[in-house]
């Protein structure tokens, strides 16, 4: 007798794939932010604010929402962004002029783990990108978030040589600036299109 227990069509694996990736980059966020305060790494918390970018642009390709709630998430996802962009940036201001010391050796092993991570999350995004982008686009998205992220783990490695810890702030600020940039420009897409969505009902 052949079995008829079937996986019912609304339970999609890669939907619980997400939600797990989802959680599991905002505790690992939440650990890159604790690190940062006790190591000095300001990078640490950098790039768990990748992570949690790449995590809301997989939450969204995996869901599909309609347009209008499309629309309000890029908004408050955007500004979201923003908020942790310039929360990044306080940090590297008060590390820079308190001077302290920061605790390479023990920052590197968790910089490392976010790369790993944002690895796996940008091959998984490919995957949902391709009914939406073109080739170009799955290539420069698939690949700027992990070479963003190695790029800071280098930063930081170069600063365990050379212990200049300037470096660490400095990087991380400009990390900021740039993502800043990126959501403003979000937020500013989102408002107008929900504001010509409106206009036209």
């Amino acid at each position: 007798m052949k079995s008829t227990l079937t996986t019912p069509p609304s339970v999609r694996p890669s939907v619980l794939l997400i939600f797990v990736f989802a959680i599991a980059s905002i505790l690992l966020t939440l650990v890159q932010w604790q690190f940062s305060q006790l190591t000095g790494s300001v990078l640490v918390f950098g790039q768990g604010i990748l992570q949690l970018i790449l995590t809301i642009i997989l939450l969204f390709f995996c869901l599909k929402p309609i347009r209008k709630w499309q629309l309000l998430a890029q908004l408050l996802n955007s500004f979201f962004v923003l908020l942790l962009c310039g929360l990044l940036m306080n940090e590297s201001y008060i590390r820079w002029q308190e001077g302290s010391p920061v605790l390479t050796s023990e920052a590197l092993p968790v910089i490392v783990l976010g790369f790993g991570g944002l690895i796996l999350l940008s091959r998984l995004l490919i995957q949902f990108k391709e009914e939406h982008f073109s080739a170009l686009s799955r290539r420069l998205t698939g690949s700027l978030f992990p070479v963003l992220s190695g790029s800071l783990a280098v930063v930081l490695l170069i600063t365990h040589i050379t212990g200049w810890y300037w470096l660490d702030i400095a990087v991380a600020f400009f990390t900021a600036c740039l993502l800043g940039i990126v959501a403003i420009f979000f937020l500013l897409d989102g408002y107008w299109n929900i504001m010509e969505s409106s206009e036209r009902t």
